[in-house]
């Protein structure tokens, strides 16, 4: 008695110290952290705090020239010399630059909505497991007392010992399938650790009861808020900002300098240097303007393709809705009830002998088919949302 005793102790215990090393964690908290931890969150503020330190640099105006030069050829003078681009061809390059960094964070937008969307992915995907496992351990514990009771029959001689070998080959696949199911989850929970930014950490535990979603409203599918039509959007104003600074290349530019080329008493006006520079090679211009007009038309395409691909995919998204919102139906409806019922019917018949191992394994089989179906269905229904979430950009 004392020993029972003390194992108890024990194993609380022990249970206590495991459960304490393991973090549960809700699938908005799980968002949040990698919101804040995945690297590709970070590497996107690098890439907008780049563009934005480049605006000033965008102004890139030419270093001045340091001259020396012997006007009365019997001394060097100094001077200096400085060309300026027109003033709008600076102002064109900094909205350009703008644009650029917009377009950074519209890109960031984008990361962060794919990011939610394989986590939601992740998560689901071991509540999932973790409820297969379950239905694998009730059917080892059913499978179990299938074991006690044909024991007892082989022993009155009710069975034969190829029965019983045969039950017991039974328990040992579902045990198979269980350690197959337990290395998923650990894959998946690795999965999901690097997408917290939390690599090989697999001390997460999904705590989110294993549900239904609440369907969103069909007939509310704005894709407005996604992110591809915001890049869609600021690419095509960064393609037209950068035609504009092109087409401002055609100005003239302007030289001013100052050198002394005369004697000491020469008064500074005429000291000065002034004068302008000209587009002349012009060629080399129009070309830079012609592939700049041509971007445009590219990120014009670019805007219909993506309206035309995520039109696409919300309709394949809400086809698979509608079609797991069916299976789950189902399910939820007749197949979940018909399962107990087949359970509850099978073990008492083949416990007072009315049917064979045979058919009792092979309605425990189907009980099995049904619980994971259901699973199943319900694994894919969330997805679908998921999916559509992801669209909306939700």
């Amino acid at each position: 008695m004392k020993l029972k005793i003390f194992s108890c102790l024990f194993l609380c215990v022990w249970s206590i110290q495991v459960n304490a090393q393991f973090n549960e964690l809700t699938l908005q908290q799980a968002i949040q952290k990698a919101t804040l931890g995945n690297p590709n969150v970070k590497l996107s503020d690098l890439k907008i705090t780049r563009e934005e330190s480049f605006k000033l640099a965008s102004m890139n105006i030419s270093s001045p020239e340091i001259l020396f030069e012997a006007p009365t050829g019997d001394e060097l003078r100094p001077g200096v010399l400085q060309t300026f681009d027109f003033p709008i061809q600076y102002v064109r390059r900094f909205q350009a630059q703008g644009k650029l960094a917009e377009l950074s964070e519209a890109e960031k937008l984008q990361v962060l909505n794919e990011l939610r969307y394989q986590v939601r992915l992740a998560y689901n995907e071991l509540q999932y497991l973790k409820e297969v496992e379950v239905a694998y351990i009730q059917q080892d514990s059913l499978l179990s007392d299938f074991l006690k009771v044909t024991e007892v029959r082989l022993s009155v001689g009710q069975i034969s010992p190829i029965e019983r070998m045969n039950a017991l080959s039974q328990s040992k696949e579902i045990e198979y399938q269980l350690n197959q199911i337990r290395s998923k989850e650990r894959r998946a929970l690795l999965d999901l650790s690097l997408l917290l930014g939390t690599p090989g950490d697999t001390t997460w535990l999904v705590s989110d009861a294993f549900k239904a979603l609440q369907v969103p409203e069909i007939i509310n599918l704005n894709m407005m808020n996604n992110p591809q039509v915001l890049i869609g959007k600021k690419n095509l104003e960064l393609s037209e900002a950068r035609w504009k600074a092109e087409r401002s290349g055609w100005m003239p530019g302007l030289v001013i300098g100052y050198l002394n080329q005369s004697d000491a008493e020469t008064e500074a006006r005429y000291r000065m240097r002034y004068g302008f520079s000209v587009p002349l090679w012009f060629f080399s211009q129009n070309s830079r303007v012609k592939t700049a007009k041509t971007e445009i038309q590219i990120a014009q395409q670019q805007q219909v393709t993506t309206d035309f691909t995520l039109n696409g995919r919300m309709n394949d998204a809400i086809s698979s809705l509608k079609q797991y919102s069916e299976a789950l139906n189902y399910y939820q409806n007749t197949g979940l009830g018909m399962a107990a019922d087949i359970t509850t019917m099978a073990k008492e018949a083949y416990r007072i002998g009315s049917i064979g191992y045979y058919n009792y394994l092979l309605n425990l089989q189907q009980v099995e088919k049904i619980r994971l179906g259901y699973l199943e269905a319900l694994r894919n229904f969330n997805q679908s949302i998921f999916t559509i979430q992801l669209l909306k950009a939700e």
